[in-house]
């Protein structure tokens, strides 16, 4: 006879109350579907042992947040995504890693999923962040945070989620075999189509690699700012990414000869600080205009008042009035 299964829930939500649902046990799978059914990101698994289970919610998972969780700012940081061609049955990778906000490199690739195991733009994303780490590694950097959306990116490196297929199972061995090798890992997911500048960096390396039409995000940032590479060679491949706006991919000064390129920067920055100080005039404008506004409207009031006020209460008004004013002296 089968053992009866539990099921552990570590992130869930109880839509009859409203609330969210953390480390809880139920001995159903009905039951279960009740916590975890059209919710984003829930994080459940079934166990035939009860310690088992008992000990998968103790174990906390090592995925960190974007804009909620601390995360290292001074090591190298990279981002990567995948995409998927539906008509072409073609997934791809883009990798951006940047350090003190200078891209230092930016790569993408495509493939074909294995007949029997298709799993669209997943394959792209666990084999950017084998890239990325990879890339960290070689460039003897001991410690690297990887941006992913895909949550599965963190929890198939650290096991928090069972593998059930060979691309899982093979990404998870490769990449702890990296980390064994010395490079310490933060995995932070940060959310798709968010206007994260590097996330979208990535993601629009990935839609090119496929052909298929981005978003242009990098354009409309570039519109109004800078984005700063280590050398030619990266700028030459950002700069094939857009239609427009490559004269504000500027070479990090650091990295340059100073009197050959500096003088490009510093044109591209006084323009921009123009437009800025441009934008802020016309906004201050319109400020004082509302406020005028509403000072009107508040005379406007005060007098329908006194309009139909007694003369002995006008009096008390006015005194009143004459006192804030000499309190405000």
């Amino acid at each position: 006879m089968a053992k009866k299964k539990v099921y552990a829930i570590k992130e869930g939500f109880d839509f009859s109350k409203n609330e969210r649902v953390q480390n809880k046990l139920v001995d159903s799978w009905s039951e279960c579907q009740k916590y975890i059914k059209g919710v984003k990101g829930a994080i459940y698994k079934s166990f035939e042992d009860i310690e088992e289970a008992k000990s998968f919610l103790q174990k906390g998972s090592e995925l960190l947040r974007k804009g909620k969780d601390k995360y290292d700012e001074n090591c190298l940081h990279v981002y990567v995504d995948g995409s998927y061609n539906s008509g072409s049955r073609k997934y791809s990778y883009g990798v951006v890693a940047v350090k003190d906000n200078v891209v230092e490199y930016i790569h993408g690739g495509s493939g074909t999923n294995e007949k029997d195991n298709n799993i669209r733009q997943i394959a792209g994303e666990l084999k950017a962040a084998l890239e990325g780490a990879t890339y960290a590694l070689n460039n003897n950097h001991k410690k690297v945070v990887i941006f992913h959306d895909y949550e599965g990116i963190c929890h198939h490196a650290t096991g928090f989620w069972k593998r059930k297929d060979k691309s899982s199972q093979d990404y998870y061995e490769n990449m702890n075999a990296l980390m064994k090798k010395g490079i310490e890992i933060q995995f932070v997911q940060v959310k798709s189509h968010e206007e994260d500048l590097f996330n979208e960096m990535a993601d629009t390396i990935c839609k090119n690699e496929l052909g298929i039409p981005n978003d242009r995000i990098l354009e409309k940032y570039l519109s109004k700012n800078l984005i700063e590479v280590k050398d030619e060679e990266i700028k030459e491949k950002l700069d094939k990414l857009v239609v427009k706006g490559q004269e504000n991919i500027v070479i990090d000064e650091n990295n340059i000869n100073k009197s050959v390129e500096k003088p490009i920067k510093s044109k591209e920055t006084k323009a921009v600080k123009e437009e800025k100080t441009e934008q802020s005039k016309k906004e201050n404008k319109v400020k004082i205009d509302e406020n005028q506004n509403e000072k009107d409207e508040i005379i406007q009031k005060i007098n329908d008042v006194l309009s139909v006020l007694e003369y002995e209460r006008l009096e008390e008004v006015l005194k009143y009035v004459k006192r804030k004013k000499n309190q405000k002296k």
